[in-house]
C-alpha cells in the first residue's frame, strides 16, 4: 500500500514539473533571430549607399559631372588658362570629404579620367575610374566601406543640357543596424548605371536607372545566413528615387540626400 502511495505522489510531482516547464516556455519572450536578413534591411543599405548625404553613389555621379564641366569648356575647346583637357589627355585628383551634419561621414576618393575625341578632335566622352574608402554614421545605420567605379560620361558637347553617365559602381561594407534586430552585416553591392542624366547646371541627377545587387553574410559567417537581393533604382528628378526588389510586391521611395526610406 505504501509503495502505491509513493508511486501516486511521484506521478503528481512529474506532472507538476511538466506543467511548470510548459508555462515557463510560454512566458519566455520571443527573441528575434539576428541571423535573418530582411528585405527592409536590404533596401535601407541600398538607400544609404546611394544617398549623397552619406557620400554614396549619387555624390560620385555629381562629382564626375563637376569634373566633366572643368575638363571641357563651353565651346568644347581647350583653354590655356583653364583646367580643360586636350584630346587623349588624362588627369587624376584626390578628394577628402567630411560631414558633421545629421549623417556624419569621412571619405577619401581618387579619380582618374581621360578625354576621348572623335576623328575631328571634337570632345566625345570622358572615361572615369576611381577608388574610395570611408565610413558614415546615420541615425539608423553605420558603415565602414571601400569600393571603386568606372563611369563613361557622354553628351559633353556644349549643345547638350545634360551629361549622360553609364558604368558600374561597387562597394564592400560592414553595416551595423541601430534598429530592429541591431544586426551587424557584411555586404557586397554592385550598381550598374543605365543612362543616368545629370544637369550641367546645377550638377544634379535628373533621371536614369540603376540595376543593383546586394549579397553577403551576417557577421557570424554562418553559411545558413547568406542572402542576395537584386532590383532597380529609378531616379525621378525631384531629389528622390524609387527602389524595387525583384520578386517583391513592395516598392520604396528614398530621399537622395538623407537616405530615408518609406514603403509606397
Amino acid at each position: 500500500m505504501k509503495t502505491k502511495k509513493n508511486l501516486i505522489w511521484a506521478l503528481i510531482a512529474v506532472a507538476g514539473m511538466i506543467g511548470f516547464v510548459s508555462c515557463s516556455d510560454d512566458d519566455d519572450p520571443v527573441t528575434e533571430d539576428k541571423e535573418v536578413f530582411t528585405e527592409a534591411e536590404a533596401v535601407e543599405i541600398v538607400a544609404y549607399s546611394v544617398a549623397s548625404g552619406s557620400d554614396g553613389l549619387t555624390a560620385d555621379i555629381e562629382t564626375t559631372a563637376e569634373l566633366s564641366g572643368q575638363s571641357v569648356d563651353s565651346n568644347g575647346l581647350k583653354s590655356a588658362d583653364s583646367n580643360t583637357l586636350s584630346c587623349g589627355e588624362s588627369r587624376d585628383t584626390t578628394f577628402t570629404s567630411k560631414s558633421t551634419s545629421l549623417i556624419t561621414f569621412e571619405s577619401s576618393k581618387m579619380y582618374d579620367y581621360m578625354l576621348e575625341c572623335d576623328e575631328s578632335d571634337d570632345p566625345l566622352m570622358l572615361d572615369f575610374s576611381f577608388t574610395y574608402e570611408g565610413e558614415f554614421d546615420a541615425p539608423r545605420i553605420a558603415s565602414q566601406h571601400s569600393g571603386s567605379g568606372d563611369f563613361t560620361v557622354t553628351d559633353i558637347e556644349h549643345t547638350s543640357d545634360m551629361y549622360l553617365v553609364n558604368g558600374t559602381w561597387q562597394r564592400s561594407s560592414g553595416f551595423e543596424s541601430k534598429i530592429r534586430n541591431q544586426g551587424t552585416r557584411q555586404a557586397s553591392l554592385r550598381f550598374e548605371l543605365v543612362d543616368v542624366a545629370v544637369e550641367k547646371e546645377p550638377k544634379e541627377v535628373d533621371n536614369g536607372t540603376i540595376i543593383f545587387s546586394i549579397e553577403g553574410e551576417s557577421a557570424s559567417g554562418s553559411s545558413s545566413s547568406g542572402y542576395k537581393y537584386e532590383g532597380t533604382i529609378t531616379y525621378n528628378g525631384n531629389g528622390e528615387a524609387i527602389i524595387e526588389i525583384t520578386g517583391s510586391s513592395s516598392s520604396y521611395i528614398t530621399n537622395l540626400e538623407t537616405g530615408e526610406v518609406e514603403e509606397l
